[in-house]
């Protein structure tokens, strides 16, 4: 993770977004020099100033200064150093010695001495131009973050978010979030109570929080802050209420024929049941067959266009949410029902049921029951090799640790010959009877505290017997709802007993807002099955469109919807925090929810 962390600062480091700035001198620059900086063409560049400066009769310090910062972007630190050596700190301007504390910072860093390097990053009480300010703060988040202080080096890059631009900018995000998910809990939690109710670092944190399937930090009584900034009202929808503003026409572009009709129409039903639902004005709804192509997305953004459409939901599917996406233009906003390669365009979002998101649901709700030692098992499904890559990802990247992993075949009834190897790798090992008289056991040398799955139901009911059978001792088991997927025969699911997995609140009967999936499933095939989830997917988009700006100015706010508590992240992206189920008794329920919750901390009290 540090070499991570690490690599993704000096890239911020050395990225374009300092260069302008840096070069810009009170005497003047060698043309050739320059230039060479100028095209990144750092080493040239560097000697070129190195040269200049050796016969230099008039301020040659600061073209040996300019020699090592380019020599430091040409990743020749030794070089730098040479240079740095023959400039006499006494001979600079202020602006040139704040610049030589950041190389000699840097070199520090390269030889692994993060101490030194806050020492040279101490405030100047220069007047930095923006480009340095950039450039030392990401230093320090360097240092800090070397000396195991996450959470200090997250609020250094948090504090120059509103300076980066273009590309820099969601680079320092994500590298903000890497840093915050070193933290954990109630140290976030403590930080962001102290940190003003307004700022960026609060933000960061609640969305970290969030992450985590924790509540976001309540207002403080200083805070000038609606309620609504931190838990939005979810009912009545009403014209005047917190956030809300519907469009008057929503154009929903679904694919009504072709292959993915079935999935457009389970969708369809849930957008018009949470319109039927909504009380008070009702924006013109204009449903657009998209037909499952790529092109007939494109053509029916158009037409929603020209139809005075203010708003679309949808498409469906990747391919045509990527072509939508990739147009030049995006003159209505967008809430797109996948994800694609591609970013939202500003202003759009994107919102799909991911086996991503489950998975590092999943992985949280572990962690936060103590439960820091596991085993994964996922199938040949993609579905299933996209949420295990997802869970190990997240899982380690937050202190967890995977003992071993496998995948086991899609349609083959025993697995003991995968499931052996992967005992051994654990740290399992068979212990014999020296007499024979006695059956050989087995033991867990470290055992783990749970296992994560990415099965459909068939394949979990045959692996959970054949885990006890090679040794793995009866554990807590969390999987995805990929499990539901072939569940639903009460006889059969008894094997899956005491498996926990994220289900959407309305089909827990947790949600008001619809009318229960129970009474609906009676007359209304989309609210059956594997369907109903669509359902859900299409209430909340719904829903989701008319406190869309509202949710992307507000990085505190949630709306709780069908499929779980929603908000939308920095990149565009919905994210939901879902209800946990549990098999008991063959039937699904509401599981009991992890006591690591912000509500339970008493006021004034800084512990859990």
């Amino acid at each position: 993770m540090n070499h991570v962390i690490r690599a993704t600062l000096l890239t911020l480091l050395l990225s374009g977004c300092v260069t302008n700035q840096v070069s810009s001198q009170r005497v003047p620059e060698l043309p050739l020099a320059q230039g060479l900086f100028d095209q990144q063409r750092y080493s040239e560049a560097a000697q070129a100033f190195a040269d200049a400066a050796s016969i230099a009769s008039r301020r040659p310090e600061h073209l040996w200064l300019r020699a090592a910062e380019a020599w430091l972007r040409a990743g020749n630190s030794e070089q730098a150093r040479s240079a740095a050596s023959r400039i006499p700190d006494s001979s600079l301007t202020p602006t040139d010695r704040a610049r030589l504390a950041l190389v000699n910072a840097e070199l520090a860093l390269a030889d692994g001495e993060p101490e030194r390097a806050l020492i040279d990053l101490a405030p100047s009480g220069t007047n930095l131009p923006p480009s340095l300010v950039i450039h030392r703060q990401q230093l320090r988040a360097m240092a800090l973050q070397q000396t195991g202080q996450h959470l200090a080096a997250a609020a250094e890059l948090t504090a120059i978010d509103a300076l980066l631009s273009g590309a820099d900018r969601p680079q320092n995000r994500r590298q903000i979030e890497a840093l915050l998910a070193q933290v954990d809990s109630a140290a976030l939690y403590t930080q962001g109570q102290s940190a003003p109710p307004a700022s960026s670092l609060r933000g960061f944190i609640n969305r970290a929080l969030a992450e985590r399937g924790l509540s976001p930090i309540p207002r403080g009584a200083d805070s000038n802050q609606s309620p609504a900034d931190w838990n939005l009202p979810v009912t009545p929808y009403q014209v005047g209420a917190e956030g809300y503003q519907p469009s008057q026409s929503l154009a929903v572009l679904l694919p009504l024929s072709g292959p993915l009709s079935g999935a457009g129409h389970a969708v369809l039903d849930g957008v018009l049941a949470a319109h039927f639902e909504q009380a008070g004005e009702r924006p013109r709804l204009l449903v657009i067959d998209t037909a499952g192509s790529a092109n007939a997305a494109v053509a029916a953004y158009q037409q929603a266009f020209d139809a005075g459409a203010q708003r679309v939901l949808g498409p469906l599917d990747r391919d045509a949410v990527s072509a939508v996406f990739a147009l030049e233009q995006h003159p209505l906003p967008i809430l797109a029902l996948n994800r694609s390669g591609l970013p939202p365009p500003p202003g759009s979002a994107s919102y799909t049921l991911s086996p991503e998101d489950e998975a590092v649901a999943a992985a949280e709700r572990m962690l936060g029951k103590g439960l820091l030692k596991a085993i994964a098992v996922g199938s040949t499904d993609e579905q299933s090799r996209r949420a295990i890559a997802a869970f190990v990802e997240h899982y380690s990247q937050r202190g967890g640790e995977v003992l071993a992993s496998t995948e086991i075949p899609e349609y083959e009834p025993n697995f003991s010959n995968l499931l052996q190897p992967m005992f051994s790798a654990a740290g399992g090992r068979v212990i014999r009877d020296p007499t024979g008289g006695k059956a050989d056991r087995t033991e867990l040398a470290a055992a783990h505290d749970a296992v994560f799955i990415a099965l459909k139901a068939p394949q979990a009911r045959l692996l959970v017997p054949q885990l006890a059978a090679v040794g793995f001792a009866q554990k807590p088991i969390f999987a995805t709802a990929l499990i539901v997927s072939g569940s639903g025969d009460l006889r059969l699911d008894l094997e899956l007993e005491g498996i926990e997995f994220p289900e959407f609140p309305w089909l827990l009967a947790e949600v008001e807002t619809l009318p229960s999936a129970e009474q609906l499933a009676r007359t209304l095939p989309s609210t059956r099955g594997a369907s109903a989830r669509l359902f859900g997917l299409g209430a909340d988009g719904y829903r989701l469109s008319a406190y869309q700006d509202y949710l992307q100015s507000h990085p505190g706010a949630w709306l709780a919807g069908a499929s779980g508590q929603l908000r939308i992240d920095m990149f565009g992206n919905v994210l939901r925090t879902p209800a946990w189920a549990v098999f008991s008794g063959g039937r699904t329920r509401a599981a009991i929810e992890a006591s690591l919750q912000p509500q339970a901390m008493e006021a004034g009290d800084g512990t859990w």
